[in-house]
Protein backbone atom coordinates (compact mmCIF):
# COMPACT_ATOMS: atom_id res chain seq x y z
CA UNK A 1 0.00 0.00 0.00
CA UNK A 2 1.17 3.41 -0.79
CA UNK A 3 0.19 7.03 1.15
CA UNK A 4 0.40 9.95 -1.39
CA UNK A 5 0.50 13.24 0.78
CA UNK A 6 -0.20 16.19 -1.22
CA UNK A 7 1.96 18.78 0.47
CA UNK A 8 5.04 15.93 -0.47
CA UNK A 9 4.54 16.85 -3.90
CA UNK A 10 5.78 21.02 -3.74
CA UNK A 11 8.80 21.29 -5.25
CA UNK A 12 9.18 17.95 -6.46
CA UNK A 13 8.88 16.89 -10.06
CA UNK A 14 5.13 16.06 -9.68
CA UNK A 15 4.30 19.34 -9.46
CA UNK A 16 4.21 20.60 -12.95
CA UNK A 17 3.22 24.03 -13.29
CA UNK A 18 1.75 25.40 -16.39
CA UNK A 19 4.64 28.02 -18.17
CA UNK A 20 1.44 30.14 -19.35
CA UNK A 21 0.22 30.24 -15.47
CA UNK A 22 -3.37 27.83 -17.03
CA UNK A 23 -3.25 25.48 -14.53
CA UNK A 24 -0.97 23.50 -11.64
CA UNK A 25 -0.47 19.69 -12.04
CA UNK A 26 0.07 17.49 -9.07
CA UNK A 27 0.74 13.88 -10.01
CA UNK A 28 -0.45 12.30 -7.31
CA UNK A 29 -0.13 8.83 -9.38
CA UNK A 30 2.60 8.33 -12.33
CA UNK A 31 3.85 6.04 -14.30
CA UNK A 32 6.12 4.32 -11.74
CA UNK A 33 3.83 4.11 -8.84
CA UNK A 34 3.04 1.00 -11.89
CA UNK A 35 -0.85 0.90 -11.46
CA UNK A 36 -1.57 1.42 -15.00
CA UNK A 37 -2.86 4.45 -14.87
CA UNK A 38 -1.86 8.12 -13.14
CA UNK A 39 -3.99 10.14 -11.22
CA UNK A 40 -3.75 14.22 -11.10
CA UNK A 41 -5.11 17.11 -9.26
CA UNK A 42 -5.12 19.91 -11.71
CA UNK A 43 -6.16 23.73 -10.53
CA UNK A 44 -7.11 26.20 -13.05
CA UNK A 45 -7.63 29.86 -12.78
CA UNK A 46 -11.04 31.38 -13.69
CA UNK A 47 -11.55 32.94 -16.75
CA UNK A 48 -9.54 30.60 -18.78
CA UNK A 49 -9.57 29.90 -21.92
CA UNK A 50 -7.73 25.93 -22.72
CA UNK A 51 -7.62 24.02 -25.95
CA UNK A 52 -6.44 20.28 -25.90
CA UNK A 53 -5.95 17.22 -27.52
CA UNK A 54 -4.86 14.19 -25.74
CA UNK A 55 -4.55 12.38 -29.06
CA UNK A 56 -1.64 9.80 -26.73
CA UNK A 57 -4.17 8.69 -24.23
CA UNK A 58 -7.59 8.48 -22.64
CA UNK A 59 -8.59 10.86 -19.82
CA UNK A 60 -11.62 11.01 -17.22
CA UNK A 61 -12.07 14.36 -15.42
CA UNK A 62 -14.17 14.85 -11.80
CA UNK A 63 -15.06 17.98 -11.35
CA UNK A 64 -13.91 19.07 -7.30
CA UNK A 65 -14.42 22.61 -7.06
CA UNK A 66 -15.90 25.34 -9.63
CA UNK A 67 -17.56 25.94 -12.52
CA UNK A 68 -16.21 25.19 -16.42
CA UNK A 69 -17.78 24.59 -19.75
CA UNK A 70 -16.14 22.16 -22.30
CA UNK A 71 -17.34 21.81 -25.96
CA UNK A 72 -16.26 19.45 -28.27
CA UNK A 73 -14.55 19.77 -31.99
CA UNK A 74 -18.24 20.23 -33.15
CA UNK A 75 -18.78 23.76 -30.62
CA UNK A 76 -20.91 21.20 -28.57
CA UNK A 77 -21.10 22.88 -25.49
CA UNK A 78 -21.78 21.40 -21.93
CA UNK A 79 -22.09 22.83 -18.13
CA UNK A 80 -19.91 21.34 -15.77
CA UNK A 81 -20.09 22.24 -11.87
CA UNK A 82 -18.91 20.08 -8.84
CA UNK A 83 -19.74 16.47 -8.69
CA UNK A 84 -19.64 15.82 -13.05
CA UNK A 85 -17.62 13.84 -15.07
CA UNK A 86 -16.48 14.45 -18.54
CA UNK A 87 -14.77 11.14 -20.08
CA UNK A 88 -12.23 11.70 -23.35
CA UNK A 89 -12.84 8.11 -24.27
CA UNK A 90 -12.64 9.27 -28.09
CA UNK A 91 -9.36 11.13 -27.45
CA UNK A 92 -11.67 14.07 -28.62
CA UNK A 93 -9.86 17.64 -28.73
CA UNK A 94 -11.85 19.64 -26.64
CA UNK A 95 -11.98 23.38 -25.44
CA UNK A 96 -12.11 23.85 -21.78
CA UNK A 97 -13.29 27.46 -19.97
CA UNK A 98 -13.04 27.67 -16.68
CA UNK A 99 -15.92 30.65 -15.24
CA UNK A 100 -14.79 30.05 -11.87
CA UNK A 101 -11.33 28.71 -10.37
CA UNK A 102 -11.77 25.06 -10.93
CA UNK A 103 -10.04 21.98 -9.72
CA UNK A 104 -10.22 18.65 -11.02
CA UNK A 105 -9.42 15.10 -10.30
CA UNK A 106 -8.28 13.70 -13.71
CA UNK A 107 -7.27 10.19 -14.59
CA UNK A 108 -4.61 8.88 -17.13
CA UNK A 109 -4.47 5.95 -19.41
CA UNK A 110 -1.84 5.57 -20.47
CA UNK A 111 0.28 7.18 -17.43
CA UNK A 112 1.26 10.20 -17.39
CA UNK A 113 5.42 9.62 -15.91
CA UNK A 114 5.20 13.32 -14.05
CA UNK A 115 6.56 16.03 -15.44
CA UNK A 116 5.32 16.48 -18.77
CA UNK A 117 3.88 19.45 -20.29
CA UNK A 118 1.64 19.77 -23.33
CA UNK A 119 3.38 19.64 -26.80
CA UNK A 120 2.76 22.25 -29.40
CA UNK A 121 0.18 20.65 -30.56
CA UNK A 122 -2.08 20.29 -26.76
CA UNK A 123 -1.48 17.01 -25.89
CA UNK A 124 1.08 15.08 -23.33
CA UNK A 125 3.79 12.89 -25.50
CA UNK A 126 3.40 8.91 -24.73
CA UNK A 127 5.88 7.67 -22.70
CA UNK A 128 9.31 6.33 -24.01
CA UNK A 129 10.49 4.48 -21.18
CA UNK A 130 8.18 1.35 -22.17
CA UNK A 131 6.98 -0.22 -25.34
CA UNK A 132 4.30 0.33 -27.42
CA UNK A 133 2.46 -2.36 -26.70
CA UNK A 134 1.45 -0.97 -23.37
CA UNK A 135 -0.13 1.95 -24.71
CA UNK A 136 -3.19 -0.06 -26.39
CA UNK A 137 -6.09 2.79 -27.53
CA UNK A 138 -9.19 2.01 -29.28
CA UNK A 139 -9.77 4.54 -32.37
CA UNK A 140 -12.50 4.57 -34.77
CA UNK A 141 -11.82 2.74 -38.51
CA UNK A 142 -12.60 6.26 -40.07
CA UNK A 143 -10.00 7.64 -38.44
CA UNK A 144 -6.93 5.04 -39.47
CA UNK A 145 -5.94 4.74 -43.17
CA UNK A 146 -3.30 3.08 -44.90
CA UNK A 147 -0.17 4.09 -45.80
CA UNK A 148 1.31 3.72 -49.76
CA UNK A 149 4.47 2.03 -49.37
CA UNK A 150 3.83 -1.33 -47.29
CA UNK A 151 5.45 -3.89 -49.65
CA UNK A 152 3.57 -6.72 -47.86
CA UNK A 153 0.74 -8.68 -49.68
CA UNK A 154 -1.50 -11.88 -48.56
CA UNK A 155 -3.28 -14.32 -50.61
CA UNK A 156 -7.24 -14.53 -50.41
CA UNK A 157 -7.02 -17.97 -48.73
CA UNK A 158 -4.88 -16.33 -45.61
CA UNK A 159 -6.76 -13.66 -45.62
CA UNK A 160 -10.31 -15.56 -45.29
CA UNK A 161 -8.06 -17.41 -42.63
CA UNK A 162 -7.34 -13.96 -41.04
CA UNK A 163 -11.54 -12.79 -40.89
CA UNK A 164 -12.13 -16.59 -39.43
CA UNK A 165 -9.24 -16.21 -36.77
CA UNK A 166 -10.56 -12.67 -35.66
CA UNK A 167 -14.50 -13.57 -35.46
CA UNK A 168 -13.45 -16.33 -33.47
CA UNK A 169 -10.83 -15.45 -31.30
CA UNK A 170 -11.28 -11.35 -31.61
CA UNK A 171 -8.32 -8.65 -31.96
CA UNK A 172 -5.26 -10.73 -30.47
CA UNK A 173 -2.52 -7.93 -31.60
CA UNK A 174 -3.01 -4.09 -32.05
CA UNK A 175 -2.39 -2.39 -35.22
CA UNK A 176 0.91 0.12 -35.12
CA UNK A 177 0.70 3.22 -36.10
CA UNK A 178 1.23 6.77 -36.64
CA UNK A 179 -0.12 9.50 -35.69
CA UNK A 180 -0.74 12.23 -38.71
CA UNK A 181 -1.46 15.71 -37.00
CA UNK A 182 -2.06 17.46 -39.93
CA UNK A 183 -4.86 14.77 -40.98
CA UNK A 184 -5.89 14.07 -37.91
CA UNK A 185 -5.34 10.82 -38.68
CA UNK A 186 -3.55 7.00 -37.95
CA UNK A 187 -1.46 5.53 -40.53
CA UNK A 188 -0.66 2.31 -40.82
CA UNK A 189 2.96 0.94 -40.13
CA UNK A 190 2.17 -2.07 -39.73
CA UNK A 191 -0.71 -4.90 -39.32
CA UNK A 192 -2.62 -3.64 -42.85
CA UNK A 193 -4.46 -6.26 -43.16
CA UNK A 194 -6.35 -6.81 -39.18
CA UNK A 195 -6.72 -3.04 -40.04
CA UNK A 196 -8.43 -4.15 -43.75
CA UNK A 197 -10.43 -7.07 -42.46
CA UNK A 198 -12.60 -4.59 -40.09
CA UNK A 199 -13.01 -2.01 -42.90
CA UNK A 200 -14.12 -5.09 -45.14
CA UNK A 201 -15.87 -7.72 -42.43
CA UNK A 202 -19.47 -6.23 -41.68
CA UNK A 203 -19.83 -9.22 -38.92
CA UNK A 204 -16.48 -7.87 -37.56
CA UNK A 205 -16.76 -4.09 -37.74
CA UNK A 206 -20.56 -4.19 -35.83
CA UNK A 207 -19.00 -6.65 -33.34
CA UNK A 208 -16.42 -4.40 -32.61
CA UNK A 209 -18.84 -1.30 -32.66
CA UNK A 210 -16.06 -0.13 -35.48
CA UNK A 211 -13.05 0.36 -33.34
CA UNK A 212 -9.91 -0.93 -34.16
CA UNK A 213 -7.11 -2.05 -31.12
CA UNK A 214 -3.85 0.47 -32.07
CA UNK A 215 -0.44 1.67 -30.91
CA UNK A 216 1.00 4.49 -32.19
CA UNK A 217 4.71 5.10 -33.13
CA UNK A 218 6.39 8.34 -32.82
CA UNK A 219 8.78 8.29 -36.16
CA UNK A 220 9.34 9.78 -39.38
CA UNK A 221 8.37 8.99 -42.67
CA UNK A 222 11.67 7.25 -42.83
CA UNK A 223 11.67 5.44 -40.27
CA UNK A 224 7.84 4.47 -40.68
CA UNK A 225 9.19 2.71 -43.89
CA UNK A 226 12.25 0.98 -42.01
CA UNK A 227 9.41 -0.67 -39.58
CA UNK A 228 6.90 -1.54 -41.73
CA UNK A 229 9.58 -3.36 -43.64
CA UNK A 230 11.23 -4.96 -40.13
CA UNK A 231 8.33 -5.99 -39.34
CA UNK A 232 7.17 -7.90 -42.87
CA UNK A 233 10.53 -9.31 -43.10
CA UNK A 234 10.60 -10.88 -39.46
CA UNK A 235 7.51 -12.87 -40.45
CA UNK A 236 6.54 -13.63 -43.42
CA UNK A 237 7.39 -12.32 -47.50
CA UNK A 238 7.08 -9.07 -49.34
CA UNK A 239 6.48 -7.36 -52.69
CA UNK A 240 9.94 -7.24 -54.10
CA UNK A 241 8.63 -4.40 -56.29
CA UNK A 242 7.20 -2.10 -53.78
CA UNK A 243 10.76 -3.20 -52.07
CA UNK A 244 12.63 -1.44 -54.15
CA UNK A 245 10.38 1.44 -54.23
CA UNK A 246 10.83 2.19 -51.04
CA UNK A 247 14.57 2.09 -51.43
CA UNK A 248 13.90 4.14 -54.21
CA UNK A 249 12.26 6.89 -51.69
CA UNK A 250 15.15 6.17 -48.45
CA UNK A 251 17.62 7.22 -51.41
CA UNK A 252 15.96 10.29 -52.81
CA UNK A 253 15.24 11.42 -49.25
CA UNK A 254 19.34 11.40 -48.64
CA UNK A 255 19.74 7.78 -46.86
CA UNK A 256 22.84 6.19 -46.97
CA UNK A 257 23.69 2.46 -47.90
CA UNK A 258 25.18 1.53 -44.41
CA UNK A 259 21.68 3.31 -42.70
CA UNK A 260 19.48 1.30 -45.11
CA UNK A 261 21.27 -2.37 -44.61
CA UNK A 262 21.13 -1.31 -40.90
CA UNK A 263 17.31 -0.06 -40.10
CA UNK A 264 15.50 -2.80 -42.85
CA UNK A 265 17.86 -5.49 -41.68
CA UNK A 266 19.19 -5.75 -45.56
CA UNK A 267 22.83 -7.46 -46.59
CA UNK A 268 24.90 -5.34 -48.87
CA UNK A 269 24.31 -7.84 -52.18
CA UNK A 270 20.52 -7.43 -51.09
CA UNK A 271 20.21 -3.95 -51.31
CA UNK A 272 22.40 -3.50 -54.55
CA UNK A 273 19.65 -6.05 -56.42
CA UNK A 274 16.96 -4.51 -55.20
CA UNK A 275 18.34 -0.71 -56.62
CA UNK A 276 19.56 -3.02 -59.58
CA UNK A 277 15.19 -4.35 -60.32
CA UNK A 278 14.72 -0.24 -59.73
CA UNK A 279 16.69 0.03 -63.26
CA UNK A 280 17.51 3.61 -61.85
CA UNK A 281 20.96 4.97 -62.00
CA UNK A 282 20.31 7.66 -60.24
CA UNK A 283 19.98 5.56 -57.28
CA UNK A 284 23.80 4.16 -57.40
CA UNK A 285 25.05 8.27 -56.81
CA UNK A 286 25.03 7.89 -53.13
CA UNK A 287 26.66 4.49 -52.81
CA UNK A 288 28.83 4.50 -49.63
CA UNK A 289 29.67 1.21 -49.93
CA UNK A 290 33.75 0.44 -50.92
CA UNK A 291 35.14 -2.88 -52.30
CA UNK A 292 36.01 -4.20 -48.92
CA UNK A 293 33.07 -2.93 -47.14
CA UNK A 294 32.18 -5.55 -44.36
CA UNK A 295 28.50 -5.76 -42.90
CA UNK A 296 29.47 -3.38 -39.96
CA UNK A 297 27.47 -0.17 -39.71
CA UNK A 298 29.24 2.74 -39.59
CA UNK A 299 28.03 5.05 -36.68
CA UNK A 300 28.53 8.09 -38.90
CA UNK A 301 25.87 7.37 -40.96
CA UNK A 302 23.06 7.47 -38.36
CA UNK A 303 23.84 11.47 -39.76
CA UNK A 304 22.88 10.41 -43.20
Amino acid sequence: MKIIKCNSLSNSRREVFCPDGGFVSERLIVADDDVGYSLTKTSIPGGRKEVWHYKNHFESCYVISGEAIISDCAGVRHNLSVGDTYILNNNDKHLFESITDVVLLCVFNPPLIGNELHDTDRSYPVAQDISPVYNVKSVGIEDVVANDYNPNSVAPPEMELLETSIWEDGYTQPVVTVYDPDACKYIVVDGFHRYLTLKNSDRIRKREKGRLPVVVLNKDVSDRMASTIRHNRARGTHNIELMSSIVSELVEMGKGDFWICKHIGMSKDELLRLKQITGVAALFDNDDFSSSWEAEYDETEEAS
